[in-house]
Order: C-alpha cells, then sequence, then structure tokens
C-alpha cells in the first residue's frame, strides 16, 4: 500500500495482492472531511456490530474491504488480527472522516510512516 498526501487530502493506492483481499485499488480523502488521524499500537475500537461487503477475511492473517458498522461504512486492512470476531490488530492508522464514503479507514502501518501523516494532518 502507497500512502501520499498533498495540500487538499490524502490518497491510500492498494496493489496486486491487496486490490484482490479488499476489492477496491484507491480510497481518496478530502483533507477538509477528516475528523481525526491517529496511530494506535494496539486497536480494539470496534463497532457493536460489523458486516463486511465487499472484502476478505482469515482468521488470525488478515480483514480487508469494507465494513457496514452502526455508525457507517468502515474501511479495514489490517494484518495479523489477533482473532475473527473484534480481534485486538496492531500498529494501525486509524483516519476518521466526517463526509467521505468511509467513516474511518483502519490499515496496518509502520509507526514511523503514521507519525508523518499526523504530522502532514496538524498542518492545517
Amino acid at each position: 500500500m502507497i500512502i501520499t498526501t498533498n495540500k487538499t487530502g490524502i490518497c491510500l493506492e492498494l496493489h496486486g495482492r491487496e486490490q484482490l483481499w479488499s476489492l477496491r485499488a484507491k480510497i481518496n480523502v478530502p483533507k477538509d472531511t477528516i475528523q481525526d488521524v491517529r496511530f494506535e499500537p494496539k486497536f480494539q475500537d470496534w463497532r457493536k456490530w460489523e458486516v463486511r461487503m465487499p472484502g476478505s477475511g482469515a482468521p488470525r492473517i488478515l480483514l480487508a474491504g469494507s465494513y457496514w458498522t452502526e455508525e457507517g461504512w468502515d474501511f479495514l486492512y489490517v494484518k495479523k488480527p489477533g482473532g475473527y470476531y473484534k480481534p485486538p490488530v496492531e500498529d494501525v492508522l486509524v483516519i476518521e472522516t466526517s463526509e467521505n464514503r468511509y467513516r474511518r479507514i483502519i490499515v496496518t502501518i509502520e509507526a514511523k510512516e503514521a507519525n508523518q501523516i499526523i504530522k502532514w494532518w496538524h498542518k492545517k
């Protein structure tokens, strides 16, 4: 996955198998619709219920794709989830939006790259 930022927003480009598993090629989020960006070393903030459509999942390997929740759509691309139902996942970037298709975008990422994205978002 390649994540790029510019003055107007952030773009997540998925390649190869990432596209196959998530059934998405690209997600663009305008900067002015982003409410919060944070890095979580251990993420467990799952909604009450989530329905995957479309996407893929393999316990302890991958959760990828679009998930419908009681609060709207989430996009996930997380590696090595700690189980199947509301699994703990490590080292994720969480982008919360107000007007994009996805209310939350949750992706596995290295802390260094996440910190650069957080700095970009704070430059308003």
